[in-house]
């Protein structure tokens, strides 16, 4: 199975701008920055089971669910464990690409899935050239890693796990 690109007008056409407003990871962002990422970046189909990225891939970029749902894995003692979902609006990946490590688990398509792969050299042009939305994203990708530790603590909490 191999995922395909389609242009980013494709995309733009077939939702608009103004649904992309309503994603948490792109939301606030003026529609001349949001044309910019859509256009600058890759925008990738998944068919239902084909797979993302592997645990242990070298990081250079993060994807922006814009439509479907992505099964995050992570190794475990039995295999892999189901760690999360991803949905409309969220990213996957940014993590390790901020932490400059390899990718810690498979994703995987949960159902037929659409994505926006910002490349860290995209997210460093974004910056030159539209600092200010790169500030609200910045803080829109701040938000949304503050939402996933507190969840992470809450399952932890609920399991009673003890240092």
């Amino acid at each position: 199975m191999t995922m395909h690109s389609i242009p980013g007008n494709e995309i733009i056409d077939r939702y608009g701008l103004d649904r992309f407003k309503d994603a948490s990871t792109l939301g606030a962002l003026t529609s001349q920055a949001l044309r910019y990422l859509l256009q600058k970046g890759k925008i990738l189909q998944l068919k239902e089971g084909e797979l993302l990225f592997s645990y242990g891939d070298r990081v250079d970029c993060f994807y922006v669910i814009l439509d479907g749902l992505i099964s995050f894995y992570k190794p475990c003692e039995t295999g892999r464990c189901h760690i999360r979902n991803y949905s409309f609006g969220t990213t996957i990946g940014f993590v390790a690409m901020v932490g400059l490590h390899n990718r810690s688990g498979d994703a995987v398509a949960a159902e037929p899935s659409c994505l926006l792969k910002v490349s860290a050299a995209l997210f460093s042009e974004m910056q030159q050239d539209f600092p200010a939305d790169f500030g609200v994203l910045q803080m829109n990708l701040s938000r949304e890693m503050a939402r996933r530790l507190r969840e992470s603590d809450s399952k932890l909490a609920a399991h009673d796990i003890h240092e």
